[in-house]
């Protein structure tokens, strides 16, 4: 019996060494092909901090990245002219030219991976302001995991579930989990669960400010008995918010005289309709601090889009809803 104990733990052991094993933690300037990669800020970080994404095979697609982050909140700069915009200048993480910043819990985007092109590869940019003196800026600190999603050729990945995938590769036996976390394409963020919470990037428990210039889709799993979507917002702050407890729509969030695509904060919910009033709408701006239900019964994609535009105006918080795909 002592025996069999002593070789199940030393199994146990050695699993685990493989699995951490498994996991790449590359450090500034470091490159990688592996499929799991885990990035953390060094002790002291340098201003600048890249990371190479090579491909893990020639079947990746996508990569997911997951993170959290503390980094200098979206800076607030005026024109001159009374208009103030929010941009993440002095600290920020890059990705095929989107900048994020500010407080993160745990955020996650979808970034496109041609692993065909044998050159492919994604740089992943971190750049710090100087903190030397009294910057009065956070100590810098982020925790990333980045995992290459494969598509396996010729397999139609929405139609798989988490457990049910295998695939056979030109021979090769493979069992590729990744088609259940595999986005539609044009979508910046999405969620394969069938339930759980939305939030806008730096929103900070609604403390924070979203950067301007988002223009992004947020996209949810479709099975094929899907009937449509239901959010509950719980706190929204997004536009040109005229009262502290007014949900604002359409006309009043995205004007159809407008010349420019960007002159406007909103969230689109393709035909939405409020559960308590059963008024339509599509797009969502003001301010809320209570729960306000939207259902969606778009037949197509599941989604909504988010965009800002370059002016900031107060309380621009960002929004933090629940959802649940039925």
């Amino acid at each position: 019996m002592k025996n069999c104990i002593a070789s199940a733990l030393l199994l146990l052991v050695a699993v685990s060494a493989i699995q951490a094993a498994s996991v790449a933690k590359p450090t500034c300037g470091g490159s990688t092909s592996s499929k799991n990669i885990n990035l953390v800020n060094p002790t002291n970080p340098p201003r600048e901090c890249e990371y190479h994404i090579k491909a893990y095979s020639k079947y990746v697609c996508q990569l997911r990245i997951n993170w959290g982050m503390t980094m200098a909140q979206p800076t607030l700069e005026s024109d001159g002219s009374g208009l103030t915009y929010a941009e993440c200048t002095r600290d920020y993480f890059e990705v095929n030219g989107l900048k994020l910043c500010g407080t993160e819990v745990w955020q996650h985007i979808y970034v496109p991976f041609n692993a065909t092109d044998g050159e492919a590869v994604v740089d992943l940019r971190i750049v710090l302001a100087d903190r030397a003196g009294a910057s009065g800026l956070p100590e810098a600190a982020w925790d990333m995991t980045v995992t290459q999603l494969e598509c396996p050729a010729g397999a139609s990945v929405r139609s798989l579930t988490l457990e049910e995938e295998e695939s056979v590769i030109e021979g090769r036996a493979s069992t590729i989990k990744d088609g259940f976390f595999v986005a539609p394409p044009g979508c910046l963020q999405y969620f394969p669960e069938s339930k759980g919470t939305v939030k806008s990037f730096n929103y900070n428990n609604g403390q924070g400010i979203y950067p301007g210039h988002l223009n992004y889709a947020i996209c949810f799993r479709r099975e094929t008995d899907t009937k449509g979507l239901v959010i509950r917002a719980y706190d929204f702050n997004v536009g040109d918010v005229v009262s502290a407890s007014t949900m604002m729509t359409d006309e009043n969030c995205y004007s159809s005289d407008s010349t420019n695509d960007l002159d406007a904060d909103f969230l689109m919910v393709p035909q939405a309709t409020f559960e308590e009033s059963h008024k339509h709408a599509t797009y969502f701006c003001g301010s809320i601090k209570k729960d306000v239900v939207i259902s969606s019964n778009n037949p197509g994609p599941l989604m909504v889009l988010f965009n800002s535009d370059a002016i900031y105006r107060q309380n621009e918080a960002g929004f933090a809803f629940t959802y649940v795909v039925s």
